[in-house]
């Protein structure tokens, strides 16, 4: 499995925070709801944030169960760090 605990959210709330800020931009004239580069680096570089912070808000201690929240066998808050940072960069040379 290439998740464990919350691990699977690494994915899915930049996804959601995507849909979100879609839905918050439709123009209601318009036939399509496009997003352009700029909100979509910002909606996947917000909902990255946001796994980063539950990320080290989950690791911090170690749970009962033995769980550790993991996405790819790492911790959840590094590769979401990874998936800001790559927003950050490719926002800022664009």
């Amino acid at each position: 499995m290439i998740y464990r605990g919350a691990g699977w959210m690494t994915l899915l709330t930049p996804l959601a925070m995507v849909l979100l800020l879609s839905w918050l931009l439709m123009d209601p004239s318009a036939k399509s709801s496009d997003l352009s580069l700029m909100q979509f680096l910002l909606a996947v570089g917000i909902g990255s944030a946001i796994n980063v912070v539950l990320g080290f808000v989950l690791n911090r201690e170690l749970h009962p169960n033995g769980v550790r929240h993991h996405f790819f066998f790492v911790p959840m808050q590094w590769p979401a760090l990874a998936i800001m940072l790559a927003c950050a960069v490719v926002a800022l040379l664009k």
